[in-house]
């Protein structure tokens, strides 16, 4: 490498201490301060704690229904407005002040300032070669970094989440599994100084805790950076058995049973896996009202029956503020096959997490809309989902995985080697 591209490349990496947050947001405002600066890494570990809690106190600013959504229509995704105006005597936007507590531990961040020199992507985009355990593209130059952002961000280590999953039908019978969820972000190994990769991306076993006809089954996936030289490996747990049943690889769009086929395969986290089967286009930064800040959501369980309102959530419940997402458009290639015709995903630029997708069918009409309830955790430490809201809108059904309450821990410490492993899953799990 010649010295001026090095010199380039030094004075990019810069950006992250200076104009951009150490994660490749922008730092400053906007021009009338409804998105502020970002500053979280000024508080104390107390003061960003009474920061959250005065948050949850705080009544919204105006809201947004059927009669006056046209106001704020470029603020609004198609999805939203849909539900707007198709539910318009349930379904409104509570809009609270905008605040941006995104944080993460500052290793992280010292490997993302690593990474603009460092990360790189195959030439097609589909699989992330090297990349230090941080964000890998702070500033991303295609479609496909961002969502490779957001398929790394930071999750935390080891975590064990405990889980409600609940489809509400619009006569308001419900069908629910609870589960215990344990991931680990291999991609975040703290021990890993180097920006060579092994092939996991992350492993994950959803372990069904009831009603009692199911409980005991469970999946395991190993997830992989790269899909096309080593996909990822999957497991079902038959407790029956006691046996761990290798499965064909599970991706792109198929059905998963816990969500009456509301939810597909590579819509766990909101989207998961190869990005091959979609031509993707970057359409840049955009300023939109999106769920945000749902400290209310972390650990209260969501199967309360006045939560649950035909067609969506009880909008009360609900945080929206003003932020800036990256807009990401994934259209099917010609001659693939997949559900959705068309994505447009919303990223936020503090967190990299998908917080809402607007979903189209095989003649291009809105189908679906996700939405991302995100809320701070103290202890993971960082933005994780509190609750994630999938709706059919053909059915006017809708799939929640959210918080059961007690249960959900956060470790800095990684796992056994071999915790994740099938032989190690059957022997812990056998009844």
């Amino acid at each position: 490498m010649s010295l001026a591209y090095a010199t380039v490349f030094a004075n990019q990496a810069e950006r992250l201490g200076r104009d951009l947050t150490p994660v490749g947001a922008i730092r400053a405002g906007n021009i009338d301060n409804s998105i502020p600066r970002w500053q979280a890494d000024q508080f104390t570990p107390a003061q960003h704690s009474q920061w959250l809690n005065d948050i949850a106190q705080e009544d919204p600013l105006y809201t947004i229904n059927s009669e006056n959504y046209k106001d704020f229509e470029p603020l609004l995704g198609e999805g939203l407005q849909h539900m707007l105006t198709h539910h318009p005597d349930s379904f409104f936007i509570p809009v609270y002040q905008s605040h941006r507590t995104a944080l993460q531990p500052k290793w992280t961040y010292i490997n993302a300032r690593k990474n603009v020199n460092n990360a790189k992507l195959s030439e097609s985009g589909d699989e992330l070669l090297q990349a230090y355990a941080g964000t890998p593209f702070p500033m991303p130059t295609s479609a496909q970094q961002i969502m490779w952002n957001h398929q790394t961000r930071w999750k935390g280590i080891f975590l064990n989440l405990h889980l409600f999953e609940i489809t509400v039908f619009p006569n308001l019978v419900t069908d629910s599994l609870e589960t215990s969820i344990e991931t680990y972000a291999h991609f975040y190994h703290p021990q890993r100084n180097t920006p060579e990769l092994e092939w996991q991306n992350s492993y994950y076993f959803s372990y069904i805790l009831g009603p009692a006809r199911l409980a005991g089954g469970g999946v395991l996936i190993h997830e992989s950076l790269q899909p096309k030289r080593k996909p990822r490996q999957s497991w079902i747990y038959v407790a029956g058995e006691r046996r761990m049943r290798r499965m064909p690889a599970m991706g792109y769009d198929a059905p998963l049973f816990n969500s009456e086929a509301i939810r597909v395969a590579d819509e766990i986290d909101i989207f998961n896996g190869p990005l091959d089967r979609y031509t993707w286009q970057l359409h840049g930064r955009q300023e939109m009202l999106i769920p945000y800040n749902n400290q209310k959501m972390r650990y209260n369980p969501c199967d309360d029956e006045m939560a649950l309102h035909p067609y969506h959530l009880n909008s009360q419940a609900m945080r929206f503020e003003k932020h800036r997402v990256w807009v990401v458009e994934a259209t099917l290639k010609p001659g693939q096959r997949h559900t959705y015709q068309r994505r447009v995903f919303y990223i936020d630029e503090d967190t990299w997490s998908i917080v809402m997708v607007d979903v189209y069918d095989k003649n291009d009409e809105l189908f679906r809309l996700t939405l991302r309830f995100s809320a701070y955790y103290e202890e993971m430490p960082g933005v994780f989902s509190a609750l994630d809201a999938y709706h059919d809108l053909e059915k006017g059904a809708y799939f929640l995985q959210c918080s059961a309450g007690a249960g959900t821990s956060f470790s800095q410490i990684p796992p056994p080697r071999g915790y994740f492993s099938p032989n190690n899953i059957r022997h812990r799990y056998k009844r």
